[in-house]
């Protein structure tokens, strides 16, 4: 009996049950009870109990949905983990630029891939019966583009069979080393960390039934993408898998491993290819020169050559053939720069599948890849900006609450504040490189801290007004108590306890004249705007820590040129909200002492300000990436999927051939849309 199925089975069941027990019973009486109904006996004197009781029941039934939703595709049944490796490996096949080239030329079959023995003369057109000859273990070698892929694809639908029809022959599975970094030391269990997520994420397998079968020899690991791995990391991936791969696709032999090297094409097998097209490629055979048939030699080629020369009258054959392709595929179209720049964009990311529509990963993986003008119009015109914004309207709305007095102590604290946390977090970034430009971009920036700054105003009036109610000595005692802790955390230096007890002396003595009321008002604006204040700038510092070195440098070139001067003189202008009234003086006080919280929330170690900070560094950094990929980007993926330059596999896009990503990735974009309308 399958244990995922019975536990899946009794989830299910307790779902169905709650959600009846609920609709039928709980929630007609709790509605009964509320409009004024008699409470039904069933229940008694737990009337009262019957709307959280509701409240529970929904919870709980949402947990078991979102279980179900997560957990409810897991399997420890080898019957139904067959099933999933047989579909899944089906669909890449489908998905190859081998199949699309077959759909496309309306041919049959590929050229048959022959393999040979390290060591041994005779080639064998039988993978499998070499896989059992060398006991179920070896390198399959060959270079890019050779059919390695393919072969070990075609090796584990047999061995699925052969699973399907012997109990005891053990399940084959295919995992991509491209989904597997190695970072410096790791534990031996990581990899096999990694290998069980990879066979519960793409065969539903459960991490339990995987980790069973792995230490009974009960699964075949078939390992892609080894050459995906950085050098770097090469021998230690090498020594990780060891224990657990059967075969592995490589360029090169590894140790301890029988090599299988994959034969390439023949010329008569090119020649029967091209004449299984007859008469669409009735052109091609009599351009092909020495120089192309020595390159012409791998089933990646011959599709290349094909898909680029099909229907066509040819004459002269480049050695690009990867080249070629992409011009063929992207000529025509209309406005194929912004397409060539997020196709290239992608190709960097160097990830083995995109998602659809593509997923951004950390901003560590594709912020380093920009060119620097975005990141120049970040840090130069929208950082500043969007603080001067932020300033402007808790200026406004502390000037027009509070009065005059506390706003203009609050743009004079912010902006000193500014030079010295901003400072620290963004050494020289406000250095344009000559001429004013990014008007647009600040204004953006402005709005939007502007934006920002009314939402953090109104929570810091709403934090002021909560202790209206409270006991006039209770008012005070927090209020001298949280003095003490904002100066604790503001005050460097390590004996920093003696000022702080005189910071917070100093709303102590005031109180005895202003009362606690409004030096607590103030102190409700200051903390929201100190804290939202200081999670931006250590956000922004976070992105400057993952900006290159060599981009920095772009960016600091031409003469000096401070915007910070922009943020007192725009917080003035929020000073206007002030004019009807002066305020007290206690309220600007409690406005300084909440800014005291600004230094604390910008430091990188403090919970939960250092995760807000982090939420908020990728917020800033996801616009920069829509100068590559637009807000079309679904519409970019399916154009390149019907151009043959992507796939699609399990609602997850990848490039159709590592080399034609690796093409994208290093290719001169300028250049190749010149190319595409010649």
């Amino acid at each position: 009996m399958d244990p995922s199925g019975v536990t899946r089975a009794a989830r299910l069941t307790a779902l169905a049950a709650l959600c009846l027990v609920t609709v039928v019973l709980l929630l007609p009486a709790a509605i009964s009870v509320s409009t004024g109904g008699p409470v039904p006996g069933f229940i008694g004197e737990f009337g009262r109990w019957l709307w959280p009781l509701v409240g529970a029941m929904v919870l709980v039934a949402v947990g078991l949905a979102i279980w179900e939703r997560v957990r409810g595709h897991e399997t420890s049944s080898r019957t139904a983990a067959l099933a999933r490796v047989e579909t899944r490996v089906k669909a890449l096949l489908a998905a190859s630029l081998a199949a699309q080239t077959q759909i496309k030329l309306g041919v049959l079959q590929q050229p048959k891939l022959a393999v040979r023995v390290d060591g041994e003369e005779v080639s064998s057109p039988d993978l499998v019966a070499v896989y059992e000859r060398l006991g179920h273990s070896m390198v399959l070698i060959g270079p890019i583009g050779s059919g390695r892929s393919t072969l070990l694809r075609e090796l584990c639908l047999v061995l699925v069979e052969r699973a399907r029809n012997d109990p005891d022959a053990p399940i084959p599975v295919i995992v991509d080393l491209a989904t597997w970094r190695a970072y410096g030391t790791r534990k031996p269990t990581e990899f096999t960390a990694w290998l069980l997520r990879e066979m519960n994420r793409r065969y539903g397998i459960s991490r339990s039934a995987g980790t069973i079968w792995l230490r009974r020899e009960r699964v075949i690991v078939l390992i892609d993408g080894l050459d995906e791995v950085p050098r770097v990391d090469r021998a230690h991936c090498e020594s990780e898998l060891a224990p657990f791969a059967s075969v592995v696709t490589s360029t090169g032999p590894i140790e301890n491993l029988p090599s299988v090297h994959v034969e390439p094409l023949s010329r008569g097998q090119v020649l029967e290819y091209i004449a299984s097209v007859s008469p669409r490629l009735d052109s091609l055979e009599s351009a092909l020169t020495p120089e192309i048939w020595e390159k012409l030699d791998s089933p990646l080629a011959l599709n290349l050559l094909a898909l680029t020369h099909l229907d066509k009258q040819v004459d002269t054959i480049g050695t690009d053939f990867v080249g070629s392709f992409v011009v063929e595929r992207l000529s025509g179209q209309r406005g194929a720069g912004p397409t060539i720049r997020a196709l290239k964009f992608l190709a960097r990311l160097g990830r083995p599948d995109l998602g659809a529509p593509v997923h951004m990963p950390h901003r560590r993986a594709w912020l380093p890849l920009l060119p620097t003008r975005p990141l120049w119009l970040l840090f130069v015109r929208a950082v500043p900006a969007a603080y001067a914004g932020g300033v402007c309207a808790v200026a406004f709305m502390t000037g027009l609450r509070l009065g005059l007095w506390p706003a203009l102590v609050f743009v004079v604290a912010a902006s000193s504040l500014l030079v010295m946390v901003m400072a620290n977090k963004l050494p020289h970034v406000f250095h344009p490189p000559g001429r004013a430009h990014g008007i647009v971009t600040a204004v953006m920036g402005f709005i939007a801290g502007a934006i920002a700054g009314l939402m953090v105003g109104l929570v810091g009036l709403w934090l002021g007004e909560i202790g209206t109610p409270w006991p006039y000595f209770v008012t005070c005692v927090f209020v001298v108590i949280a003095s003490f802790f904002l100066a604790l955390g503001f005050i460097p230096g390590d004996a920093p306890v003696p000022w702080a007890l005189l910071i917070a002396a100093a709303p102590g003595v005031s109180m005895i004249w202003t009362g606690p009321y409004v030096v607590l008002a103030g102190m409700g604006v200051g903390f929201s705007a100190g804290v939202a204040g200081g999670i931006f700038a250590a956000a922004v510092g976070r992105v400057w820590r993952t900006v290159r070195p060599g981009q920095q440098q772009r960016m600091r070139l031409g003469r000096p040129w401070w915007v910070q001067p922009a943020v007192p003189v725009l917080g003035a202008v929020g000073l206007l909200g002030g004019m009807g009234t002066l305020g007290s003086w206690g309220t600007a006080l409690g406005v300084a002492l909440g800014l005291l919280v600004t230094p604390t929330a910008a430091r990188d170690y403090v919970w939960p300000f250092d995760a807000l900070s982090e939420v908020a560094a990728e917020g800033v950094t996801r616009p920069l990436s829509l100068g590559e990929l637009s807000f079309r980007r679904k519409a970019l993926l399916h154009l390149a999927q019907d151009r043959l330059l992507l796939t699609r596999v399990d609602g997850e896009y990848r490039f159709a051939h590592v080399a034609l990503r690796d093409h994208l990735a290093s290719c001169d974009p300028t250049a190749l849309v010149r190319a595409t309308r010649r």
